[in-house]
């Protein structure tokens, strides 16, 4: 029987262990290939997303956005000022140490540890998001701020690894300190407040040092969930307080746990009820906001001005971002008791004039949302400097404290027209400071004036009346008379020098209408605030500064100054200083017995000023000053509708002004009168002079015996301006005493008078009549040759005789006498 080449195979089981090894060692083979590819793979993306990572940048520490400070002027704080993030940040040291184990406890345990990753607390977060499908946790405090400041928050495998590779690179440059203060200056506490030290103050209303151990807690817990846990919303808007509670229970026991805390100091911390404020101090309305509010608008300018950029809207939103958002300190010059005097004298004040129309008493403000405010009417605003240094003393912008921020301030937001309050500004002090004085005569008759622009030719008088034919410079001021203000600005001044002058006095460019009626009578729209500066310029022996509503701005350290007002502050000298001087004599006059401001007297005070009245009384005026103050006070519609027909700035401007500037006087404690001018008129350089009351030159014998009384007038000039030549305008004639006319054969009395001879050029010679004139001055002519002096016809059937009196004689002895007219 033949072998068989192939011997039977035997199944034993070293067999079958061999062909098992073999699989295995080939599936081990292709897990690990695939593994080794896989990581590859995997190195090769966390490479890229490494190498994208954004640059570790340690600036981004000192560019977050910081809450700023509002002080006034005894360093008191009055209300923070910040953006979207309400943030105070605090050194280190500042942070109770209850509030950084606080942290530590249930942020990060291991902090002081690891090196800025905590590899045992990314496996465990690793497994609970595999079980969980989810993307959280694992992030130490260094990965948390490096998530905060450096990349966005989205939940990728990709944010992490690029935040744990800045994380590394953070801890290799700052130390633990640095990181945690960074940390708890950086997290997110809920409504607009971020950091632990703004978060102390609008929830518990607290500076940091004062805080408990179980108001740590609870601060703490908000850290991971700052919506959850808001205690202001736990208490209140949830009515849950026990959700806060137990979020700070956790946070104890933590606490105890890792052994930060001892026993008797957790039973005390949970034993404690807290008392959480219920309101954000953020959306609070702060104190004194009209004042405030301008005192930001000033340091927006002042930056604007010192970083030499435009003003305009794109740049002042620029710059009071970065106010709000700096972390400044700024002290304002804001004295509270006299800015709330001033406030509560308008809001009390129960004297205001009527409207005209019923219906115009209150309108409807709109709030924004479909709210609406009702604002009665008439309204008022008022500001007060203090005329040596330009400081703000008070600024108040309604008859009512605000409700809301950002509300209308009408004393520097609102130009209604100031009517006669601006002549000593735009005309008068001009006319002076060119070389003319309180003596120089002006007209003041219904004749047109050359340069007037309307149908009549010239302007009315406030009530249609008081012509008086000629008068001082120094009287049409005190009575306020348009015609003879509008004459002075065209004869003496004219309408560019004028402009000039009202931009000197601050006045913004804008607001000027350079027109007669706009300068004259002051139909151009200034603020209050440009008004009282302006006036405080007068008192201020000529010299214009600036207002200003803050002393000094400070860095986020409240040591290095920013920048001072003072060095920014616009100074000029905008009258010589003797007309400055002649202005405060003549409006101390206005507010005399005599003159329209006399209601703007109180106690004991030195005072000067000039009343306004709008057309069709839409709006009164008063604008003045003492020896502490200067002010400017308006009244009127918010919508220019007519105030009761009665309503003048001295029946009611000027007493207003006078309740207004004694509380404030009385608030800072000036009690005692103070001079506004200290030097002589001689120290000034002004010398007293007569001088003709119609030509403003010397007085001859003629002036003084003025037929209509004008005769002379005895006032100051500066020294080397006064007249040198005699009147040119006067002529003597001998006169009947009984009937004023040429003498007849049978007067038997005469006397010497001056009648007025209009010479070539003379505005007189306006008068389209002659009897307009003659109204005003009797026989007036334009020919010396001529008179129009009519013979007496009262002295009939007696004989006199008539003695030569060395006078001109006009006329004949027959009686018949000339009849020319004046043109």
């Amino acid at each position: 029987m033949a072998k068989s080449f192939f011997k039977p195979r035997h199944n034993d089981n070293n067999f079958v262990l061999a062909v098992g090894m073999t699989a295995a060692k080939m599936l081990l083979f292709v897990v690990l290939l695939i593994m080794v590819s896989g990581c590859g793979l995997l190195l090769g993306v966390a490479k890229a997303w490494i190498e994208t990572a954004p640059e570790l940048d340690l600036s981004v520490f000192n560019s977050q956005a910081q809450t700023s400070f509002i002080y006034d002027k005894y360093g008191t704080l009055v209300t923070e000022f910040s953006g979207t993030e309400n943030r105070i940040n605090v050194t280190l040291d500042e942070v109770p140490q209850n509030l950084i184990d606080a942290v530590i406890a249930v942020e990060d345990a291991r902090f002081y540890e690891h090196n800025g990753v905590d590899v045992k607390r990314i496996v465990g977060a690793f497994v609970q998001n595999l079980l969980n499908n989810s993307m959280q946790g694992g992030s130490t405090i260094t990965q948390q701020l490096i998530k905060l400041t450096m990349l966005s928050s989205e939940q990728t495998y990709k944010r992490k690894l690029q935040e744990a590779y800045l994380a590394l690179q953070l801890e290799e440059q700052v130390s633990k300190e640095q990181i945690l203060q960074e940390y708890l200056n950086t997290i997110f506490m809920g409504g607009s407040v971020y950091g632990v030290k703004a978060a102390a103050l609008d929830y518990f209303g607290k500076d940091l040092v004062e805080l408990s151990l179980r108001e740590c807690a609870m601060l703490a817990r908000m850290i991971r969930s700052p919506n959850n846990y808001n205690p202001r919303r736990c208490y209140y808007t949830l009515n849950t307080p026990e959700k806060c509670e137990d979020g700070a229970d956790y946070v104890l026991g933590l606490m105890l746990e890792q052994g930060y805390i001892t026993q008797a100091e957790y039973g005390q911390a949970m034993s404690e009820r807290l008392t959480v404020m219920p309101t954000s101090s953020t959306g609070e309305m702060y104190d004194h906001a009209y004042f405030v509010e301008y005192a930001i608008y000033d340091v927006v300018t002042k930056m604007l001005r010192q970083e030499n950029l435009e003003d305009n809207s794109a740049n002042r939103n620029a710059m009071e971002n970065r106010l709000r958002t700096g972390g400044y300190h700024i002290y304002t010059t804001l004295d509270p008791a006299v800015q709330q005097a001033v406030q509560d004298t308008l809001s009390t004040w129960d004297k205001y004039p009527e409207t005209r129309y019923e219906t115009d008493a209150a309108y409807q403000a709109s709030l924004g949302g479909g709210e609406y405010k009702e604002v009665v009417q008439p309204q008022a605003a008022v500001a007060i400097t203090d005329w040596r240094t330009g400081a703000l003393v008070a600024i108040v912008g309604g008859r009512d404290e605000p409700t809301q921020k950002w509300e209308l301030n009408r004393a520097y937001q609102m130009d209604m027209p100031v009517g006669s309050s601006l002549k000593p500004l735009s005309v008068y002090g001009p006319a002076i400071d060119l070389g003319y004085s309180p003596a120089t005569p002006v007209l003041n008759l219904p004749i047109p004036i050359d340069g007037w622009v309307s149908e009549r030719g010239y302007p009315n008088n406030y009530g249609g009346g008081g012509w008086t034919g000629v008068e001082s410079m120094r009287r049409a001021m005190t009575k306020s008379h348009n015609y003879s203000t509008a004459q002075t600005l065209f004869e003496y001044v004219t309408i560019d020098n004028s402009v000039a002058y009202l931009k000197r006095l601050g006045v913004s460019d804008e607001r000027i209408d350079a027109t007669g009626s706009g300068l004259a009578l002051g139909s151009s729209g200034v603020t209050p605030l440009e008004m009282a500066a302006a006036f405080g310029a007068v008192a201020n022996s000529g010299v214009y500064l600036e207002p200003y509503a803050f002393t000094e701005v400070r860095y986020a350290d409240n040591q290095t100054v920013y920048l001072r007002a003072t060095d920014l502050q616009v100074s000029r000298q905008a009258f010589k200083e003797s007309t400055a001087w002649l202005l405060v004599d003549m409006l101390e006059d206005c507010v005399s017995s005599s003159g329209t401001g006399s209601r703007a007297r109180f106690g004991n005070m030195t005072v000067a000023g000039k009343t306004g009245t709008n057309s069709d009384a839409r709006g009164v005026f008063f604008a003045g000053m003492t020896g502490y103050y200067s002010c400017a006070l308006w009244i009127g519609h918010d919508n220019y509708r007519p105030l009761a027909s009665d309503a003048t700035g001295g029946s009611f401007a000027a007493p207003l002004w006078a309740a207004v500037m004694e509380s404030a006087h009385a608030s800072a404690g000036y009690t005692e009168d103070r001079p506004i001018v200290t030097k002589s008129a001689e120290e000034v350089g002004l010398v007293r002079c007569t001088v003709c009351s119609v030509s403003g030159m010397l007085a001859t014998d003629a002036c003084r015996n003025d037929i209509d009384g004008y005769g002379t007038t005895t006032d100051y000039f500066l020294a080397g301006t006064e007249p040198t030549a005699q009147c040119n305008m006067h002529f003597a004639v001998t006169l009947c005493s009984q009937s004023h006319k040429m003498p007849g054969p049978y007067c038997y009395a005469t006397e010497n008078y001056g009648i007025v001879y209009a010479p070539e050029g003379h505005p007189l010679r306006m008068a389209e009549s002659a009897s307009t004139v003659h109204r005003y001055f009797t026989y007036a002519t334009n020919s010396l040759d001529a008179p129009s002096i009519p013979t007496c016809d009262v002295c009939t059937g007696y004989s006199y005789p008539f003695y030569d009196t060395g006078y001109p004689y006009y006329g004949d002895s027959s009686g018949g006498g000339t009849h020319s007219t004046l043109y």
